[in-house]
Parts: C-alpha cells; structure tokens; sequence
C-alpha cells in the first residue's frame, strides 16, 4: 500500500480509537465531578500536574527523537529502545526522589503527598509505554498504541466510574490508572517484540548522542511544562484546592480535546513529516498545509462549542453546582485549543526539519509571558485569569513559530479553508444559542448539522482534495479484498485502475515475469491519466512517479 493509503487507513484506525477512549475518558471525567467533588478533585489533578511538572525529563528529547530516526531507517530501532529505557529509568529514579521530598518540604497534606507517590509510579509505567508507542508510530504501526490506549483509558473508566459510584478514596483511584497505565505497557512491548525482537545491548555511543541530542527537545520540555503547569501550581498557593478543581475541571476537557492533533501529528504525520524533509520539500509543503487544512475544520467548531455552549456542558459532565465556577474557565481556555491545533503543526514543522533549537527560545519567551501574566492575573481573576493566560501564551506561540518557520513550507493556502470553516462555526453558534434550553444531547446533532451542511454549501475543501481521499479509501477497499501473495506485488499505480480484475492480472503478470517492464502493462486510457492527476494532488502525499506517457 502506498503512502496515502497508510495515512489513510492509519487515520481510520486511529480515529476510531479515539472515540472510544475519548469516550471513556468523559465518563471517568463525569464519575470524578460526580463522586469527588471540587475538592477531591482538585488534590488528584494538582498530584498529576505535580509529578508532570518535576519529572518532564524523562519523556520530553527522547520519544520525538525516537519516531524521527527511526522513521528514517528502522534498522535502528533496538538500538534506540535498549539505550531510550535505561535513560528513562535513570532520570526516573532520581526525579521521583526529588519529588517525593519537594512535596514533603512544601508541606502538602498526608493524603496529597500519597497521590503524588503513585502517580509518581504512573509516570515510569508512562514513560516505558511511550518508548514503544514511539516506536511503533515509526513503524507506521498505529493499530497497537491504539488498542493499547484503548485497553489503559477504557479499564480505568468503567472501574473507576464503579469504584467512585462506591465511593472509594481518591487513593484507589490513582491506583487504578497505575493499573491502567501498566496494561498498556504490557501490551506495547509484547506486540513490538513479537513483530521486531528485543535486544538489551547498550550502545553507549548512542546514548551519550541522544543525551546530547535532546538538549533542544528537553530544554523547550522544561519551559514548556512549566507554562502549561505552573499554572495548577500557583492556585494551589494564592487560592484553594475547591479553586484547583475548578480549573481542573475546565482544564481536563481542554487536555482531552487535545487528542486530534495528538492523534493526526504524533501518530500519523510526524513520521511522515519526517521522511518527505530529506526527500521532497514541495510534498512536504503539500503534507502541512493540508493537514493544517484538516485540523482547521475540526477545531474550529470544537472551539465555538466550548465557547456557546459552555454551561451545557459543565452541567451536562458534571452535574454539580460547585462546578459552576469552571464555565467560565472553560469559554476562556476555548480559544487557545483552536491555537494549540495550529501550533501542533508548526512544532512538528520545525521538529522534522531539525530546528528543534528554534522551538527552545520560542518556550523561554512564553515561559516569562506566562508566569508574568499568571502573576498578574491569578490574583484578580482565579481560575479565569489561569485560563485566560493559558489562551494568550498559544497565540504568543504560533506568532513566533509563523516567523521562524521557512517561508517556502508557510501553508498559505489553508487561510481559505479556515475563514469558510469559520463562517460555518458562526452559523452553528446562532443554531446553539437559539437552542440553548435544550439539553446537550439534543444540541449536539443539531449543531454538527448546521456546521457540516454550512461547510460543504461554502465548498470548504477543495473538489479535488475529496475527490482524492475517495480514490484513497477505495483502493483500501481493494486491497482488503485481494489474496495475500498478491497484496505484496502491488505498486502505487495498480489501484489507479477501476478494473480489479485487471490490477489482479497485472499482478500475476508481474510475480510471473519479474523483467517485464511494467510500464508497458499500464492502462493508456485518458481516463486513468486524470484519475492520477487527481489523486496526486491529495492531500498528505502526493505520488512523485512518472505517468505513463
């Protein structure tokens, strides 16, 4: 299967996971506003920002350079597993000492001091799955994070929904999503060793060379969280823990909307990114600006939701009146998801092209806007003033990252694509707000409505762009209906032919007689000339091989 299929079917598999886990995380981020309430909540998400502001080091520098290296010749891949674990295990050992003694120095409650203990567990068990995540996406093997992901979020939701119906401590759940995070790790290395093998060799040049390497990757991680953290921190001090949950209610569907370009960047293009940067800058400019294209339509509406239909939504999750304090928190995080979206392009724009020393200046800007602002805004506005800031820092971010990205891969193109998707937000925010007394469930559909009939009425994606992923899914459909032997002989051009039965053919002509030129085999017709042209012009990649003259 060529490139775009895989983009294509990886984008499926991955999509579909998402919303289970997706799913599953909703109903655990329900059961905690239900059963824990603002204050209990608010002790479990400041010890999971904790342990994620002191023990950064261990992810950030090493899985972004594992999917790119590895992406660019696999060969390396268990080199850089054997070296990556020791690193992680290490610096783990060592952070999680220090955080277990700074929570004990600050004078946190028993109760906060043993959350951060566990979830301290839970960053080693994280760390080790997202080694082999890592390397599976360079394998473009998304199908086992996925599952992983699915087994790790879907087992901690429905035991946790039960447990806290139950009304079990705060303790037992963090044990649970240890328990969580453990499976997933388990099911990451047994489907990577089974498909590569393992090796426990350390190669101790490479890993003083990723240790070097990282340094960008762990400086702009060091900034990086700590603007995106330290927030939770400073209203644990200037405020209280029911303040903490406040936030933490709105910030958690924040995190959990992050997952599309999580999902689309780190998953499916990132390797993809990666690979087109030695080898073709005008594909790669095609790959940024459509998937920039394809995240603009989705955020978009996202956003506008967040924002409209705010009160629907804190009251529908959390059905408790405390928890009223986080709507506004969450209209004031909606615009910096829309910029995050953006910015996740432009990072993994600069990361592929090995500016990541470009990405550390652009963190240590946004870390003296953030705590200056936080400072400054904390204080008069609590947890809105968080959220504001939090919004404010993204859009610093994407100006910075427009100015050094290089003017030739710029996606000037998708500006169209998302004043129209804009437009089309707009219309869906009049149909909410005359719909505002219903409940979110009946909002919901209704407003995809308006938004996906306004968008194709304004012609938002280009003709060709969707007539391309038509051909892309259909030649998938082809492939899953062919014998194995054949699958393996098929080229890119194969599937450009409607005729399965002549692709099929060609197949065996071509197992059959190895020195044939296969373009002599190829269909003259000037149909299928357009039909190339057409698919060429898709999307993520498009095919760089001559058309048959």
């Amino acid at each position: 299967m060529n490139r775009l299929g895989r983009v294509v079917n990886n984008t499926l598999i991955s999509l579909l996971g998402q919303a289970i886990t997706w799913s599953s995380t909703l109903l655990l981020t329900v059961a905690y506003g239900r059963f824990l309430g603002d204050v209990k909540f608010g002790e479990l998400y400041f010890a999971i920002t904790f342990v994620g502001l002191i023990g950064f080091p261990i992810e950030f520098g090493f899985n972004q350079q594992i999917t790119r290296d590895v992406a660019q010749d696999t060969r390396k891949a268990l080199q850089y597993l054997s070296s990556t674990l020791v690193m992680k295990v290490l610096l783990w050992s060592t952070f999680y000492g220090c955080m277990l003694l700074l929570v004990w120095h600050l004078d946190y409650s028993p109760e906060v001091r043993v959350l951060v203990a566990i979830c301290g567990l839970t960053l080693l068990s994280g760390a080790i799955t997202n080694t082999f995540i890592s390397l599976h996406y360079a394998f473009e093997r998304v199908k086992y994070p996925v599952i992983g992901t699915i087994l790790e979020k879907g087992l901690a939701a429905v035991i946790g929904f039960i447990l806290l119906k139950a009304h079990v401590s705060v303790e037992v759940m963090a044990l649970i999503l240890l328990g969580g995070s453990v499976i997933n790790a388990m099911w990451q290395a047994f489907w990577f060793i089974k498909l590569v093998g393992i090796s426990f060799t350390i190669d101790w040049l490479l890993l003083r060379r990723l240790v070097r390497t990282s340094i960008p990757f762990l400086m702009y991680g060091v900034l990086g969280v700590i603007y995106y953290r330290l927030d939770t921190v400073l209203l644990s001090f200037m405020a209280n823990d029911a303040v903490v949950g406040w936030y933490g209610a709105a910030y958690r569907l924040f995190d959990t909307l992050i997952f599309l370009p999580s999902l689309v960047i780190s998953a499916i293009m990132y390797p993809v990114f990666s690979k087109l940067s030695i080898s073709s800058e005008s594909e790669l400019k095609v790959a940024i600006e459509k998937t920039l294209n394809f995240l603009l339509f989705c955020s978009l509406p996202i956003s506008t939701l967040l924002i409209v239909a705010a009160p629907n939504i804190i009251g529908f999750l959390y059905h408790n009146p405390e928890f009223v304090h986080s709507i506004p928190a969450l209209q004031a995080l909606a615009p910096g998801l829309f910029i995050l979206y953006i910015n996740s392009v432009l990072m993994a724009v600069l990361i592929s092209t090995s500016q990541e020393e470009k990405i550390t200046l652009m963190a240590a800007v946004a870390l003296v806007f953030n705590l200056g602002l936080n400072l400054i805004l904390i204080p008069r506005m609590l947890q809105v003033g968080a959220a504001l800031v939090t919004s404010l820092t993204e859009l610093l971010l994407m100006s910075i990252a427009l100015v050094f990205m290089p003017r030739h891969l710029i996606p000037f193109g998708s500006l169209r694509v998302g004043g129209k998707a804009l437009l089309a937000s707009l219309a869906m925010a009049l149909a909410i707000f005359s719909l505002n007394r219903l409940l979110l469930l009946e909002i919901l559909p209704i407003a995809a409505a308006v938004y996906v009939g306004t968008a194709i009425l304004l012609r938002t994606f280009p003709k060709e762009d969707m007539q391309a992923l038509f051909f892309a899914i259909r030649r998938k459909a082809h492939i899953d209906q062919l014998p194995e032997p054949i699958i393996d002989e098929l080229t890119d051009d194969d599937f450009i032919n409607d005729d399965l039965q002549s692709t099929e053919k060609r197949c065996v002509v071509s197992a059959s007689f190895p020195g044939l030129d296969q373009q002599e085999s190829y269909d003259q017709d000037l149909q299928v000339t357009e039909k190339r042209l057409a698919l060429e012009s898709f999307v993520f990649l498009p095919q760089t091989e001559d058309i048959p003259s």
